[in-house]
């Protein structure tokens, strides 16, 4: 019954607890839905095979899998969101940017997003990272793009250098001839601010293009 799955879990403690009893309770919308929300729970971890993998999981298939619609599917959505996010990041100060799989673990989100988004990430003078921010949201090019609106908090921060990043919505990070003209561009402000950009990185689905690693910077 509902009641026993609350009660197991207050009598381990949620440490304790089998993966099944805690997506349950984060899938269910009271205590007496907690049954219910077993099953649904048994389901979804059965697409998905793993815990990790769960961060996979797109908004379409928590609607799909949990039946939730509105608010509650949001909500399901923001908790896998906030388990991805802390699993990926450390208990010390912000991380400091060693490559690019750094960026991308900083990113990695936007391959979700239906729509582009371009993002500034401002290092300071030991490559941690000040701010990140979204500049722009919609399709990439230098008449909407412009050096201004990438440098203008980059130069209110005080930053030490740049990385920007944007998500291809199909999927491939491969970058386009849009990406590269507005990466040479930004370089070339870059160096004139003494505000180096450091790598444009591109993410797709799963895999992200770094343009320094490619040679494109």
């Amino acid at each position: 019954m509902s009641e026993s799955l609350t009660r197991r879990v207050k009598t381990q403690g949620v440490r304790a607890a089998s993966v099944i009893d805690l997506v349950a309770i984060g899938f269910s919308q009271s205590e007496d839905s907690a049954n219910d929300a077993e099953m649904v729970s048994r389901n979804f971890l059965g697409r998905f095979q793993s815990v990790g993998a769960i961060s996979d999981a797109s908004p379409e298939d928590v609607r799909e899998l949990t039946g939730l619609e509105g608010y509650e599917s949001l909500r399901v959505q923001a908790l896998i969101e906030l388990g991805r996010r802390i699993g990926t990041s450390s208990k010390g100060p912000i991380d400091q940017i060693t490559d690019a799989g750094d960026v991308y673990a900083l990113f990695d989100h936007l391959r979700h997003e239906k729509k582009e988004h371009f993002c500034v990430l401002l290092l300071d003078a030991k490559n941690q990272v000040i701010r990140k921010s979204t500049v722009h949201i919609g399709t990439l090019n230098m008449s909407i793009v412009g050096p201004r609106e990438v440098f203008r908090e980059a130069i209110r921060e005080g930053a030490s250098s740049i990385i920007v990043v944007h998500n291809h919505p199909s999927g491939d990070p491969t970058p386009s001839p849009e990406d590269i003209e507005v990466t040479k561009k930004l370089k070339q402000v870059g160096e004139m601010l003494d505000i180096p950009l450091l790598d444009h990185v591109v993410v797709g689905e799963r895999t992200y293009v770094s343009l320094h690693t490619i040679g494109a910077i």
